[in-house]
């Protein structure tokens, strides 16, 4: 009997010697799994198939020989449904197969997530297809050294949360509490109310070691299953622990009959939220104030009374949840009331200022050059006007031809402008400017011509000081109105401004005191009178303008830098083409705008 006890503690002792290794070779099979989570759940789901794929080969790159040859298998089966299923690449979606059967024969394929196709190109390889855990449950097949704690939802994840029960009454809030065994730096809850197809977002607020978050009673307002999950990220954003998942969701149950309130840990459960007209006045959780609307959760919205009690127009043009907080600080509304953001019962311009006001300065940039700039043929037809320089004294004679500018570009007019915009969709504004340019040139005669000794001086035209405007803009991004920091856009439009420019040139003056044959090869640019034979020509200095307008048609962007959700700091450009004087003209300008 003891030669037999003593061969069986052999052969046991034999055993553990030769397995133990083999389960202590596969340290990466945990992190593995989370990693292949990942990739399915967040990214793959999310139709982000480059990203997926990426997070899938660098895991199987990362685990070496530090993995199980079936979590290998079951990420390479998951390239081959990203590829196959995502990206419609059979041919890539068979060279995965194949490596995750060489990997582990018995690999099953998720079907779940495999499109017929993909099917068909698995089982012709001898795979089992139709039997695989599915994508929430990647983590099942982590070495045993390192089990992973169930949720209560058949999904895999580390992170515990409270309250246990599953089943409350109606119009009950549900609050979490969450901790993490992982390093984690946030915390997300994400749910889905019964009938809708839309998930909400709350972001968990640190409480000592947990995170809390609540979901709001008006995600329970209907009797049915209402699904949830929590993400736990750390500081660089990376999910590295779950509560569920989006495939695999947490489930409760609300129904009318049911008793169930939940609450945080040692706390009471908050007030059951009461329809609209069954609240008597102050009753705990009843909202009062003008009469709302009956749009629920992810409806688009106008204004917040469009929406149901308890919910407001948020900055996505969706009827949402206030955002949970826990100081002033946490809301944009900048007040915190019972750890809800206040706005529930916001003005009628709901999530988002309709009216702006601005006050901006502005800077031409006129585009000049020519030949010739101060002939009669210059001055009649292509807006150049000459003055003696630093007066207002007119030059209406004829030059000896050659003075130019070479083109660039000249500090022109500046003009102080108020702006409105108005919305018209959540993205497209209709506005005006209206203003005052400063910094144009003297006025022009209404002849170029010289005026005989004791006539009577021609008529003059002054500078056009009035500026205004009319543009159309498209501003990109959801909720742009209703949000801080950038919020760039595009425009178009036209209207009324006239621009001035200057450019001092030496002009060689052919003096109206010549003979007419000596006159007349001066304007011709016969260099015999310039070289010294006459020695008639005066060079001068001349303060040449080139006046542009008085219309416009205007292209250009910009964008506001909100500091709060109704202030904000403006840069715009205009590219402005002028006419009927035709030239062009960049205008830089920088102000301020008001939401109202």
């Amino acid at each position: 009997m003891y030669r037999r006890l003593s061969i069986r503690l052999l052969c046991l002792a034999l055993f553990t010697f030769f397995t133990l290794p083999a389960f202590a070779q596969y340290t990466r099979d945990a992190a593995a799994s989370k990693k292949i989570d990942e990739a399915i759940n967040e990214h793959y789901l999310a139709t982000d198939f480059d990203k997926a794929e990426q997070v899938l080969t660098g895991t199987i790159n990362a685990c070496g020989d530090k993995c199980s040859p079936p979590v290998i298998a079951k990420a390479w089966m998951y390239v081959g449904i990203v590829r196959g299923s995502g990206k419609n690449d059979q041919a890539g979606a068979k060279e995965a197969f194949q490596k995750a059967l060489a990997s582990d024969p018995s690999t099953k394929l998720d079907v779940q997530l495999a499109t017929p196709e993909t099917q068909k190109t698995f089982n012709d390889l001898g795979g089992a297809g139709g039997a695989a855990a599915g994508v929430g449950a990647a983590a099942a097949v982590a070495a045993p050294a390192a089990p992973a704690a169930d949720d209560g939802a058949g999904d895999k994840g580390g992170v515990k949360c409270s309250p246990d029960v599953r089943e409350v009454q109606t119009l009950r809030p549900i609050p979490l509490e969450c901790t993490s065994d992982e390093e984690a730096a946030s915390m997300e809850l994400r749910y889905k109310s019964f009938g809708s197809e839309e998930w909400h977002t709350v972001k968990m607020k640190r409480t000592g070691e947990a995170f809390r978050g609540e979901v709001p009673c008006e995600a329970t307002s209907t009797a049915g299953t209402l699904k949830l999950y929590v993400r736990a990220k750390d500081a660089s954003g990376e999910t590295v622990d779950s509560f569920g998942s989006k495939a695999k969701p947490v489930e409760f149950t609300s129904s009318e009959s049911s008793t169930g309130a939940p609450s945080y840990p040692g706390e009471a459960a908050p007030a059951r939220c009461l329809a609209k007209e069954e609240c008597p006045p102050d009753f705990p959780g009843c909202q009062n104030g003008a009469a709302r609307g009956n749009k629920g959760w992810g409806v688009a919205c106008e204004n917040t009374n469009e929406c149901k009690s308890g919910l407001i127009c948020g900055t996505e043009g969706t009827c949402e949840s206030p955002a949970a907080c826990e100081t002033n600080a946490d809301c944009e509304s900048g007040e915190c009331v019972e750890n809800k953001c206040s706005g529930g019962e916001a003005p009628p311009s709901g999530g988002f200022k309709k009216n702006w006001f601005g006050l901006h300065f502005g800077q031409d940039i006129a585009i000049v050059g020519g030949t010739d700039v101060c002939s009669l043929s210059s001055r009649e037809n292509n807006g150049y006007t000459c003055y003696d320089e630093g007066t207002e004294n007119y030059y209406t004679g004829n030059p000896f031809p050659g003075a130019g500018i070479s083109t660039g570009t000249v500090l022109a007019t500046h003009r102080i402008m108020l702006s409105f915009d108005r919305t018209v969709t959540r993205n497209l504004t209709l506005g005006a400017r209206l203003g005052f340019a400063f910094g144009g040139g003297p006025p022009v005669p209404s002849t170029t011509k010289p005026v005989p000794d004791g006539a009577s001086p021609p008529a003059t035209s002054k500078f056009l000081p009035f500026h205004a405007e009319l543009r159309l803009a498209y501003w990109f991004g959801k909720g742009v109105f209703g949000k801080k920091g950038f919020r760039p856009y595009i425009h178009a439009g036209g209207g009324l401004a006239q621009v001035d420019g200057m450019v001092k040139v030496r002009v060689a003056d052919c003096p109206e005191s010549l003979d007419n044959v000596t006159y007349n090869k001066c304007i011709e640019g016969d260099h015999s009178v310039a070289n010294g034979d006459y020695n008639v020509t005066v060079a001068r200095p001349m303060d040449v303008w080139r006046k542009m307008g008085p219309g416009f048609l205007t292209a250009g962007g910009g964008a506001v830098y909100a500091i709060t959700p109704q202030l904000g700091v403006q840069l715009n450009l205009n590219l402005m083409l002028m006419l009927p004087n035709s030239g062009f003209v960049m205008q830089p300008s920088l102000g301020a705008v008001y939401g109202f």
